[in-house]
């Protein structure tokens, strides 16, 4: 696994940024982060320097910049015994999903995986990393999704294509080895969002295979005015204010869909639904995001936890191959999914 070291801003982070005023000029924001955090931050923001900031930006060259953060983002992959993709039918057209498989005996309890990235970027290439990490790490087959983007595909398509590769995986999974017994749920950021309006879709429908969801740093209501956006949406800490605000509006063109709470889940009832691992990152502007979450699960009497990652930012969970503190997060994840599909669980 590529690590950074427990003291690894190392000689090179530290004449990068003592070199690059671009890079220097985040350093006392980032003191208070993991050493390992830091130092991967540095060689980030110094491969984008000069780059127009992401509200200028089209979909295109986002997703452009985003496949090139796959050194970063996948490094320190853990190998995985069989990966296989294929298509599979779904509301926006045909879409890509790829399986993990850690080397579980088939029917194997299976995390389905809804990758973040604001609902306009990320892929199942870009995710290659964190899905083997959640495969080695629970020990649960691992299916990941590439659901339609938008602002091409608004809600609710980005939703209907989640729902459509979990509703394949109970009536069609068993070709993979799925059982469909024992289903649980994974993502982060915008793809917590999904996960848990996939929850709610399916316990709205009368019939829910989702024995549980890993909710990591989600983005659930577009208030984007909370006390963590204000301290942490500057811009240093990998996610800004103004980015959030420009990934909801691609998201949720229309109004109306900022009341719908299959868009902004932080409205919906959060009784009866699965048991929730809900994650936020300290130096996070969604932070807040979560904390809340957690208070309307404990008000509907939902069962949940609530860990916060110390020291990190946004999209921690992708950084697991440099931050050896993620890989330990994420051993935590894999141990609540493994407890969750558990049979009879």
């Amino acid at each position: 696994m590529t690590s950074l070291g427990a003291d690894s801003s190392g000689d090179f982070s530290r004449a990068l940024a003592a070199s690059d005023p671009f890079v220097a000029q985040f350093e006392e924001a980032w003191r208070p982060l993991d050493p390992q955090v830091r130092a991967v931050l540095r060689l980030i923001y110094a491969r984008f320097k000069g780059l127009p900031p992401p509200t200028e930006l089209s979909p295109a060259d986002l997703r452009r910049i985003n496949s090139q953060l796959g050194f970063y983002l996948n490094a320190g992959a853990p190998p995985v015994p069989h990966v296989e993709e294929r298509t599979i039918p779904a509301p926006s057209g045909r879409i890509r999903i790829r399986l993990y498989d850690p080397g579980t005996a088939a029917p194997a309890p299976t995390v389905i995986l809804l990758h973040g990235g604001g609902w306009v970027f990320g892929s199942i290439d870009t995710y290659d990393g964190l899905a083997r990490q959640v495969a080695k790490r629970s020990g649960l087959r691992c299916v990941s999704v590439d659901y339609a983007l938008a602002p091409e595909h608004p809600f609710p398509a980005p939703l209907d294509d989640c729902l459509a590769a979990i509703r394949w995986a109970v009536s069609d999974g068993a070709a993979w080895g799925i059982d469909a017994r024992r289903i649980a749920l994974i993502g982060d950021s915008a793809g917590a969002n999904l996960a848990l309006a996939s929850c709610i879709a399916l316990r709205e429908s009368g019939s829910s295979p989702v024995r549980g969801a890993a909710l990591c740093y989600g983005s659930y209501s577009p208030d984007t005015d909370t006390p963590s956006a204000r301290a942490y949406g500057g811009g240093p800490y990998f996610l800004g204010k103004a980015e959030m605000e420009r990934y909801l509006k691609d998201y949720l063109p229309k109004e109306a869909d900022r009341r719908n709470p299959l868009a902004v889940p932080m409205l919906a009832s959060l009784a009866s639904l699965p048991p929730l691992y809900i994650a936020a990152c300290e130096f996070d502007p969604l932070h807040d995001d979560s904390v809340r979450l957690a208070e309307r699960a404990k008000a509907a009497g939902a069962q949940h936890e609530l860990r916060v990652w110390k020291g990190v930012v946004h999209a921690a969970a992708s950084l697991a191959g440099w931050v050896d503190s993620m890989g330990l997060e994420l051993d935590r994840v894999g141990e609540f999914l493994r407890r969750v599909t558990r049979s009879g669980g």
